[in-house]
This record gives structure tokens, sequence and C-alpha cells, in this order.
């Protein structure tokens, strides 16, 4: 009896043991993959020939054909990258919350870092037309670089508020969004901005999107979205939502999307906010429109992924309770 169960339980092992090198063999082929699953995505952009997306813990992705497949980046040290702007040159800006910013060229092979000249924490980034830096955050500061970051000029609101969004819409005008409210523009390309009329009731806009100098959207907390069209100066609530947070704003082949918490998107319809997608991930942080190819989405648990929206068909949004 013995000898005929020795050889079973040595089958057994060997069995075993082949399973195990094969575990770890997979285990090493998702390790090396340029998307992890804790990848924390929060911003994508594209120069005209690749794709960046940046995260959390120094991860920078990069893609020459259209997101098909990716490269990955880690930079050195502790970063945390927190967006990201193509230049008109095509090179490219990172900005990292602990108070610094990564230029690299167009192909996005190499990282330099230049340190931010502030004690503010930044929050967003724009190059503008002219190849300018420009980045805001807490304590209303608003930091720009004529030098690719090299030296900065710095200027101070003097409110205890954070600057949440700015968006160059062509060489001279731009707009900048903020907690309470807050809203400024400038007409000579940042050479000065103008404190415009306070978005109503102390509004925090998790994200903003101007079209134009008049047309523009905000989203806010519990999920609310106003709308403008003369540049500021009124806002209109929009109906529908499902009243949670929407981090991202995008106008994609004529049609608005929003994005945020729990992987729900949002497309306006008939002038209302109607639910079209859920998908596996704590938030949708950013989105890229890629045209007919359509939308790069970003965020949580390693989302960065093609999505298109005309596949799907728009749902009422849930109410709330």
């Amino acid at each position: 009896m013995q000898m005929k169960v020795f050889p079973t339980l040595a089958l057994c092992v060997v069995l075993a043991g082949c399973n195990v090198v094969a575990n770890l063999d997979a285990v090493s082929t998702v390790k090396q993959a340029p998307i992890q699953r804790y990848d924390q995505f929060q911003e994508v952009a594209s120069n005209g020939k690749l794709l960046v997306s940046v995260g959390s813990q120094g991860v920078i992705v990069s893609s020459d054909n259209g997101g098909t497949s990716w490269k990955r980046t880690v930079l050195p040290g502790i970063s945390s990258l927190i967006g990201i702007a193509a230049c008109p040159d095509g090179s490219w800006v990172a900005l990292d919350f602990y108070r610094k910013v990564w230029v690299a060229d167009a192909a996005a092979t190499k990282w330099d870092a230049r340190e931010l000249a502030t004690k503010a924490n930044p929050l967003a980034i724009a190059c503008d037309p002219k190849g300018q830096y420009w980045v805001v955050g807490s304590r209303t500061t608003v930091l720009s670089s004529a030098d690719k970051g090299t030296s900065w000029k710095s200027q101070d609101f003097g409110e205890d508020a954070i600057l949440m969004s700015i968006q160059f819409l062509d060489a001279d005008n731009a707009i900048i969004t903020g907690e309470f409210g807050h809203l400024l523009t400038t007409k000579d390309g940042g050479g000065s901005w103008q404190q415009g009329k306070k978005i109503p009731n102390d509004f925090f806009p998790h994200a903003a999107l101007f079209t134009d100098v008049r047309t523009g959207w905000v989203s806010g907390l519990a999920g609310v979205i106003l709308h403008t069209t003369d540049g500021g100066n009124n806002w209109v609530k929009q109906p529908g939502g499902i009243g949670a947070p929407m981090y991202a704003l995008l106008k994609h082949q004529g049609e608005m999307y929003a994005l945020g918490i729990n992987g729900l998107m949002l497309k306006l319809t008939a002038g209302e906010w109607k639910l079209i997608e859920g998908r596996p991930a704590p938030y949708l942080r950013s989105a890229l429109s890629l045209g007919d190819k359509g939308m790069l989405i970003a965020g949580g648990a390693g989302t960065l992924q093609l999505f298109s929206p005309g596949a799907q068909t728009a749902a009422p949004a849930a109410k709330k309770e």
C-alpha cells in the first residue's frame, strides 16, 4: 500500500511545484506591465503625436499609437504628479504636488525637475500658446514661467482660497476658477488678471471647461453642474446628474460629458445630464477627446482606457433620495 501511495504523493508535489513556477511567472509579467492596478491617474494630454498620462508615485505612461500600448516611466525620489500639459512646440510639463514641475521634450523620454518658487500647494497647470508655464493653487496664487521653469513670477490675490483650474482659450484669453466661487480672467495673456463676479453660493469647482470666453461649465459638490453663456456673470444649474461629484468635463464630437466618482459618466442630452456609463473604478479624473477614435479616460485603479460613447445609450440619471 505504501508503494502505491508514494508515487501519487510525489506526483502531487511535482505538479504543485510546476504550478508555483507558473504562478510566479504570471506575477512577474504583471509587475512588468506598463499600467498597474494601483496606479492613480490624474490627467491625460496629447501633443498631436504622443499621449501622456500622469499619476501618483511619479508614474508617467506614454503611447505613440493612440493608446493601443503604453510605455511606463517612474520618476526618481518622492513625487506625486497631478497635472500634465503639452506646449505648442510639442514639449511636456508635468505638475508635481511637491512644488516641482517636470519638463521633457516632445518624445517624453527624459524628465528634468524644476523647483516651484512658492509656499503654496500647486493644483493645476497649463502651457499657453506662447509656451509659458502657468500653475495655480492654494492662497489664490498664480505662478508663471517664460523660461521653462528656470524662474517664476508669482501673483498672489491675497485670499485664503484654492485655485483649482486654469485654461487658456487663446494667446490672450484665459480663465481660472477656484474655491468660494472665485473666477479670474485675463485678456492680455496673463499680464494682468481681473476678479470676475463670483460663482454663487461659494461654489467649489471640481472641474471647469470653457469652450469660448462666454460659454462654460463648472462641476461641484453633490454633482451640481452650472452653465454660463455670458462669461460667468450669470450661472444656471442644469438638471439631471446623480448627486455625486464629477471630476472632469469634456467636449467630444460636439457633445458635453462629465466623469466622476465610482467610474460614472454623464452626457448632456437635451439640456439635461444623463447617466450613460459606469465602470469598476473608484473615480474618473480626466478625459481627452481623440476624435473619431473615441475618448481616452483616466482615473483610479489603473483606469486608462479608450471609450466610444457613440455605442452607449443615454439612461435616465438616478434621482437623489
